[in-house]
């Protein structure tokens, strides 16, 4: 591989490219806690200033650099992001209990997919998220690293205990039918592999699923499912648009913290049955009400719909209007979504601190 040249945070690559090429690049950046600096971007081979064997100049992939505190500089191509296929939507964690960094992105090709890159170790892994259903499109994947406290016996009878490092993904896929999803993988337990990656329908979890109905619903009101922390428990808020029973629902999520015994010979001990159980979620219905259709289209915003998940599990939709003149933002109140409001966009008030006021008033209510 060949790389023109590295430049932290990659700020005097827009420079160098034609006019609207840097546009059609992605970049996230992230500082983590052992001071090393990561930037990944996406984009094609030409715009990125990579070739080598089996890389087309229209290749899309994936680029990471990292600069360590004395200096040292790392750079490679994630594995198997070499494709036709468009890398965008990057997003960046670091889960410092297992040293992990996690890079998500969706991957538009025949069909669409979520992907998962983590870099532990030195050696980058990436997974992808499978549809529930053939050829699919998956839509604003966000995702959360919790840590919940555990305890089980070890093979002596001795009580251990530790906290665990749990990543959940919410994403919205169309296929056959419309609908919010979840995955779940334990960092400190399970490799990122396919196979240990848990992928549920989010509305099969409280019983329902099946045909669904967007008549007179905007899609704003539905293609961003969001995923919260609930406090220092370990709990995870998933809040999202079931159309199937026109509903919008937060629910909260939590693993086991009683994990019995992996090596009991009674297979169906107390001990035995809650270490099978301890990846399978306990949930239950945080707060419900009906789908809001004072939502607005995806297309009169000005980057999609935000969900802040309040104290009382009440959620907020928040907006920026296509104009970048206000943002915008209705509450469920626990009986009916509040009228729309706006925070108008002025000299006085930068777009990114209305969002900040209307998340905070979210978070506190």
């Amino acid at each position: 591989m060949r790389r023109a040249r590295f430049l932290p945070l990659f700020a005097a690559l827009a420079l160098l490219l034609p006019a609207g090429a840097a546009r059609a690049l992605e970049e996230v950046s992230l500082l983590t806690t052992d001071g090393t600096l990561h930037d990944l971007r996406a984009g094609t081979a030409i715009e990125l200033g990579v070739d080598g064997p089996g890389i087309r100049p229209d290749s899309n992939l994936i680029e990471w650099a990292a600069k360590a505190q004395d200096g040292t500089v790392s750079l490679a191509i994630l594995p198997d992001t070499v494709s036709s296929a468009v890398k965008h939507d990057l997003q960046l964690a670091f889960d410092d209990q297992t040293a992990t960094l996690l890079l998500l992105w969706t991957e538009d090709g025949p069909y669409s997919q979520v992907r998962v890159g983590t870099l532990n170790a030195g050696v980058w892994t990436n997974a992808g998220l499978l549809p529930s259903q053939g050829l699919s499109h998956a839509y604003n994947a966000r995702m959360l690293v919790t840590h919940q406290p555990v305890f089980w016996l070890d093979e002596t009878g001795t009580p251990q205990s530790k906290t665990t490092s749990i990543l959940s993904i919410v994403w919205w896929e169309e296929a056959l039918v419309g609908q919010a999803r979840l995955a779940t993988v334990f960092l400190d337990e399970q490799s990122f592999d396919p196979a240990n990656v848990t992928v549920y329908d989010l509305p099969a979890m409280t019983g329902g699923g099946g045909p669904v109905s967007y008549d007179g619903i905007p899609d704003g009101a539905y293609l961003y499912p969001a995923v919260q922390a609930d406090g220092l428990s370990g709990a995870v808020l998933a809040s999202f648009a079931d159309l199937n029973a026109q509903k919008e629902r937060v629910l909260r999520l939590q693993f086991p913290n009683n994990w019995g015994k992996p090596s009991d010979p009674d297979p169906n001990s107390p001990n035995s049955v809650n270490w099978k159980r301890r990846h399978i979620p306990i949930v239950g219905i945080a707060s419900e009400g009906p789908v809001n259709r004072m939502a607005p289209q995806v297309a009169d915003t000005r980057d999609g719909v935000r969900t802040t998940i309040g104290r009382g599990y009440a959620p907020t939709l928040s907006w920026g209007n296509s104009a970048s003149s206000s943002v915008n933002y209705t509450r469920w109140n626990g009986a009916d979504w509040d009228p729309i409001r706006s925070i108008a966009i002025d000299d006085t008030m930068t777009y990114e601190h209305a969002l900040d006021l209307v998340s905070g008033m979210a978070q506190r209510n």
